[in-house]
């Protein structure tokens, strides 16, 4: 029975440890990105590692910082922050070698000015800048719609650029719909901030409508997304059941604002729907 215990407390560990490490949204990212390629028919395999390694370099490097609010909205990593801390600087290193070796070894050597200076600007994100109070994550209200914006253009805008293809109407489509997607998440993770980031006083849209007003912005989000993914349908872009298992994903998810659910787990939820096209995909 002890060993059981112990058994069980170590993959509960491991799993919480995977999570917090942001492995699972660099992972999502990274499919939601494969998906846009494929309807484009723009080879991913150069892109991918760069998606992947940026998502935790950024978002593990954003972690290392404390920001006064983590406590109260998101306590379990708050306390895990100092346990996990050795893994994350180590991941941060070896994501910060994917991206400067990834470029060398594709022969596109002029990424690397690009990537050093994004690195550099989101490393500000929750930091402030020096000599001045200003962190990008207090730009008022722009915050839930710049990161979904910054990302789709990434995946989704940036690999059809590459291949000097000229952005047309399918890849302006297929950008408003990852960026809904990206949207919805981005706006979850607020809205579960919505006590803290009033607290210490950082501007989001959910701060500014509050539970009920947010929850309805997601609702209208979650219907454009669906009706959206009904059009991709409907042109041949997508399979028939991405937007039934996309409607199904923006219902649980919008169910889960209504109960009481930890942030973690509502954490994982707003991560799954990123994980969806590529699940949809996978199985058509």
């Amino acid at each position: 029975m002890a060993y059981e215990a112990d058994s069980s407390n170590w993959f509960k560990s491991f799993l919480i440890s995977v999570y917090l490490l942001e492995l699972i949204g660099a992972s999502a990212i990274t499919a939601l990105g494969c998906v846009a390629c494929g309807i484009l028919k723009v080879d991913w395999g150069p892109s991918a590692p760069l998606w992947f390694g940026g998502y935790l370099v950024v978002y593990n490097l954003d972690h290392l910082y404390s920001d006064p609010a983590d406590s109260l909205n998101t306590p379990l990593r708050f306390r895990w922050s100092a346990r996990l801390r050795p893994l994350r600087f180590a991941l941060i290193c070896l994501s910060a070698a994917l991206l400067l070796i990834w470029p060398l070894v594709t022969g596109r050597c002029w990424l690397l000015a690009p990537i050093v200076a994004a690195l550099v600007a989101f490393y500000f994100y929750s930091r402030p800048i020096p000599s001045t109070r200003f962190r990008l994550k207090n730009l008022s209200y722009l915050k839930s719609l710049l990161a979904p914006g910054v990302i789709a253009f990434i995946l989704v805008l940036w690999p059809a650029l590459e291949t000097g293809r000229t952005l047309q109407q399918k890849e302006w489509l297929i950008f408003f719909w990852i960026f809904l997607v990206l949207t919805i998440n981005s706006l979850v993770f607020d809205y579960r901030d919505i006590f803290g980031d009033r607290l210490i006083g950082t501007k989001t849209i959910p701060t500014l409508l509050g539970h009920k007003g947010t929850r309805g912005l997601l609702a209208l989000f979650a219907a454009t997304l669906v009706l959206t993914t009904m059009a991709l349908s409907w042109l041949g872009l997508a399979g028939v059941l991405m937007p039934v298992a996309l409607a199904i994903g923006c219902i649980v998810l919008l169910l889960s604002l209504r109960g009481q659910m930890q942030p973690a787990l509502l954490s994982l939820f707003a991560d799954l729907l990123l994980l969806l096209p590529a699940i949809v995909e996978f199985l058509k």
